[in-house]
């Protein structure tokens, strides 16, 4: 077992432990919340599932649901099944486990490149604060994190996001995109909430807690992680407790990455 507090780097994050040409072993670092963060499972599964195809094929899309809480203490086994290879597509499923059972389901969808129109709707960037004239609201070393003012954004609650480190050409783009993805979706849906007063999860006086449930990303084109990424998220509904993020990934010069759709548990603190 890899000691959790040896995880500095996204690359080391990233790196799975080989058991069978299908099955494979992630670890974790201690994360001050205590439970796994969702955006590190959903990156490990996409990599498991990488880990199987042929290298001229690239993930598309993937969608996930969160089964139980993940804990760091342990060891997390990717087990992968190969479900289809066709000659422009490819689809894996991927099922995570701790020694309490599944914490994570995960389809994964693989495409080879195509030439073909490339078409985007636009997004006015001038509005918006560089990361760099924000202050820091980092939660891990592994990532950067800079949440833009309510009032400078149009667009819905929006953060700039990147990894720490140094790129390694041979992890694709999309795993840190994937690591990344998780982080603002819950912020945006629980706006929505008439009662909320600003905090949520284990900060003090919380009056709300939650999870999340599913997680899809669409990947569009590709774009270093190292490089801020503009992730711009709103909260669509809130029923039966679940509320709905749907959001987009852009590059500091407005091209769009990705988008990512999430459903969050999200319930009033008793």
């Amino acid at each position: 077992m890899k000691p959790s507090n040896k995880i500095d780097t996204f690359n080391q994050l990233i790196a799975l432990e080989e058991v069978t040409a299908t099955k494979f072993i992630g670890f974790s670092p201690e994360y001050q919340w205590g439970r796994v963060y969702g955006g590190q499972v959903v990156a490990q599964g996409l990599a498991a599932a990488q880990k199987t195809i042929d290298s001229s094929l690239s993930p598309h899309s993937i969608h996930a649901y969160f089964i139980r809480s993940g804990t760091f203490t342990e060891d997390i086994n990717y087990q992968v099944d190969c479900l289809r290879d066709g000659k422009s597509f490819a689809t894996r499923r991927v099922v995570a486990t701790q020694s309490e059972g599944a914490i994570l389901n995960l389809s994964a969808s693989f495409q080879v490149q195509e030439n073909g129109v490339d078409i985007q709707e636009p997004i006015d960037m001038s509005s918006i604060p560089r990361p760099e004239t924000l202050e820091s609201d980092d939660w891990s070393n592994l990532m950067n994190r800079r949440v833009v003012p309510v009032e400078s954004n149009l667009y819905g609650h929006g953060v700039w996001l990147r990894l720490t480190g140094e790129r390694d050409s041979g992890i694709s783009d999309e795993l840190g995109i994937a690591y990344t993805s998780d982080d603002v979706p819950f912020d945006a849906a629980i706006r929505l909430h008439p009662t909320f007063n600003g905090t949520w999860g284990e900060e003090a006086n919380s009056l709300f807690f939650g999870a999340s449930l599913d997680h899809a990303i669409w990947f569009h084109r590709p774009q270093s992680p190292y490089e801020w990424q503009l992730h711009v998220h709103q909260g669509i509904t809130h029923v039966g407790n679940r509320g709905l993020a749907v959001g987009k990934i852009f590059a500091e010069d407005g091209v769009h990455v990705a988008t990512v759709v999430q459903e969050i548990l999200q319930r009033v603190s008793r």
